[in-house]
């Protein structure tokens, strides 16, 4: 199976966590499945964040792909979108919990 490129950014999660670049580029396996691949991703780059309720938006390529609950416990596929042969950006945008 060919690799593809992906190129990873996440939003901060508090004041602590804005120092670090969260930039990372990785190479995967090229996927069957978007959403099984973009929760692998994510399992290995988000941080584990204390509480629940919260949530990442996953944007592959412009596009908002998914919605990751909690530390990755589960998945919501949103739109269809696949990765692409070459060059891939994959964003994911944080939300906190609302009590």
């Amino acid at each position: 199976m060919s690799k593809i490129q992906v190129k990873l950014i996440r939003d901060s999660v508090c004041m602590a966590d804005d120092v670090e670049d969260h930039t990372k580029t990785v190479q995967i396996v090229s996927p069957r499945c978007t959403a099984d691949a973009i929760i692998e991703i994510a399992k290995g780059y988000l941080p584990n964040i204390a509480g629940c309720e919260h949530a990442w938006e996953c944007v592959l390529n412009g596009v908002k792909a998914a919605i990751i609950k909690g530390n990755c416990t589960s998945i919501a596929a949103i739109a269809e979108v696949s990765f692409l042969p070459e060059a891939n950006s994959l964003s994911f945008k944080y939300r906190s919990a609302t009590y």
